[in-house]
């Protein structure tokens, strides 16, 4: 998790996009900030109301005087009602444009993250910025402007009488000592309850995403025990905290209630000894109120003001960390094609201290295929996502076209570049979605792939043909007909790369002939593909072949020239499986219906 940069660092550091957004928030913050100093300015009006009934309506007995400070004092009460309102409402305003402002940037860190195979991390980036906007929206931030307001209550306490203000500011002291000491006792039982919960949250996503394979193997008790046991857990050190927090709220409570009468008892005894107005003892209670009242909120609202404290400190680290979007790096359609570049690929990881991949170079021309094919953990998996750009390497670099492929696939030029992973995920609402870009993907381009791949007409005979809903991430559909789907995926629009991670695993023997057909016409538009298979028959459409064994490439050259010298012998050769004539099952109405 990054760190937050310290005060030397921003000084001399450009603005994080938080720290932007909340200057661009100056002027709203000022404007709550003068709302704030009117309504607390005017919480003067009662006390000073009762001072006058005592010192001028009852001694004068005047029924006009009463009237007329009855109506300026209910004036001014109505008017702190609405500054308080209207700050109220500018603060939610604010919250609203701050994480309207702020989305696109946590996304992108959200994105990075979960490319750094942290999803957890990814998704709380998304949680701290909605999380920040509901703090500002809610009651514990106004009450940070009116603290600012506590000091000036017992000034006044103490112009009317130094006792006063004493008894005043110990409460104070008091109540913010409990405060402190309630975050203290429930600080290490609140994170210990989050961590269990999440845990809890964690093991339940495992099982609803393996649900077939649990009930199958007679694991659903034992999986809902461990989700149980996770949640007791969390609920168990969130009592302890609540039971704690509830001790420290049951001492604060008679301390107020004592300072209240102590504030009123020396009040009248000012009164008694030294002739002050009958009407202090009124107006000094409610003074004390309104210098307590920040700090009761500060008590009540302490866990927020942490959880915020904590929530900027965490988003402002990711937001810095995530790099900018970069929107300029397309390929342009008449650069030269110059192919596929590695230069000493190399993957080193640090927690086995082994190499993963070492020493990898080689070249496709543009309209070529390559074939990497190697036992099983030789690494072929992740030299495709290397070279699709979604894996960055330790050392060496990617380039398609004298452009490096992580910088493609992190802008918009990532719709040069095609990718079908092993696992077939379909991501979108729809099937036209699925292939392509969601939100509005071209029709056209579309049905183009689906026929590329021979799904046109299967999708056709669908209810909705391209609008089809996909539930559950096409769980209703075929594996082998997913996989076509993530064939046309990989294949939508004009990609110049296109990376297939045994993209026939799952296809019959005329899926498979027809996948032979795309990738030719593919190599006809100059279109480079990637193909990590263990099966033989995609190597039919090779132009070049790789082997890779324990993380590197022990051999690599034209397709006839592996053929004779390597893939004859029978070490080679039977790593890699010959395509099975199984019926085709491919399509979705022989699965179950999809709605």
């Amino acid at each position: 998790m990054p760190k937050p940069p310290t005060r030397s660092n921003m000084l001399a550091s450009p603005q994080t996009p938080l720290q932007a957004a909340l200057w661009a928030c100056a002027g709203p913050l000022g404007l709550v900030f003068a709302y704030s100093c009117s309504y607390n300015l005017l919480l003067f009006a009662p006390s000073i109301y009762l001072l006058q009934i005592y010192d001028r309506v009852l001694s004068s007995r005047s029924g006009h005087t009463l009237l007329m400070l009855t109506l300026i004092v209910a004036f001014a009460v109505i008017v702190g009602g609405v500054l308080d309102t209207l700050r109220r409402a500018v603060l939610g305003r604010l919250g609203s444009w701050l994480e309207d402002r702020l989305r696109p940037n946590a996304l992108s860190a959200a994105f990075e993250l979960a490319v750094r195979s942290d999803p957890a991390a990814a998704s709380a980036v998304y949680r701290d910025l909605a999380a920040l906007r509901q703090f500002i929206e809610s009651n514990a931030c106004p009450m940070l402007f009116d603290a600012l307001w506590a000091p000036l209550f017992l000034a006044v306490l103490f112009l009317i009488h130094p006792l006063l203000g004493v008894i005043a500011a110990c409460n104070v002291f008091v109540l913010f000592a409990l405060a402190l000491t309630s975050e203290f006792l429930t600080a290490e039982a609140l994170t210990k309850s989050g961590a269990a919960l999440a845990k809890s949250y964690g093991r339940l996503a495992t099982a609803l995403g393996n649900i077939h394979l649990i009930r199958t193997m007679g694991m659903l008790d034992g999986a809902a025990r461990q989700i149980c046991d996770a949640a007791q857990e969390a609920r168990y050190r969130q009592d302890v905290a609540q039971l704690r927090a509830e001790i420290v709220m049951l001492a604060a409570k008679p301390i107020r209630a004592l300072g209240q009468v102590l504030m009123m008892g020396a009040a009248a005894w000012l009164v008694l000894d030294y002739g002050k107005s009958g009407g202090i003892i009124f107006a000094t209670t409610l003074l004390f109120g309104r210098a307590l009242a920040p700090v009761e909120g500060a008590i009540a609202g302490w866990k927020a003001l942490t959880t915020a404290r904590s929530t900027y400190r965490r988003l402002d680290g990711f937001l810095a960390a995530a790099p900018a979007a970069r929107d300029n790096t397309d390929i342009p359609s008449d650069r030269p094609q110059c192919g596929l570049v590695l230069d000493n690929i190399g993957v080193w990881l640090r927690d086995s201290r082994s190499f993963l991949l070492k020493g990898i170079s080689f070249s496709v021309g543009p309209g070529e295929c390559l074939g990497i094919i190697g036992p099983s953990g030789s690494g072929k998996s992740m030299l495709g996502q290397i070279i699709a750009g979604l894996s960055t390497p330790t050392w060496g670099r990617v380039l398609l076209d004298n452009i490096d492929v992580s910088v493609l696939r992190e802008a918009r030029g990532g719709r040069c570049l095609g990718y079908l992973p092993q696992d077939i995920n379909l991501f979108g609402e729809t099937i036209k979605e699925v292939i392509g870009p969601p939100g509005d993907p071209d029709l056209q381009k579309v049905i183009e792939a689906a026929r590329l791949v021979g799904i046109h007409d299967t999708i056709m005979r669908l209810p909705e043909g391209y609008d089809t809903v996909i539930p559950n991430g096409g769980s209703g559909f075929s594996r082998g007909y997913r996989q076509r789907l993530g064939l046309a995926r990989a294949f939508f629009g004009e990609p110049r790369l296109v990376v297939l991670d045994e993209p026939n695993a799952s296809l019959d023997y005329v899926g498979e002939r027809v996948l032979l057909d795309a990738i030719e016409q593919m190599k006809a538009a100059n279109t480079i593909v990637v193909v990590v298979t263990h099966r033989m028959g995609l190597l039919a459409a090779t132009n070049k072949i790789a082997i890779m064994e324990a993380g590197t490439v022990t051999a690599f050259g034209e397709s006839e020239q592996i053929f004779e010298t390597h893939l004859s012998r029978p070490q080679v050769s039977s790593q890699v499986t010959p395509p099975e004539n199984k019926p085709s099952t491919d399509d979705p109405s022989q699965e179950r219906a999809v709605p």
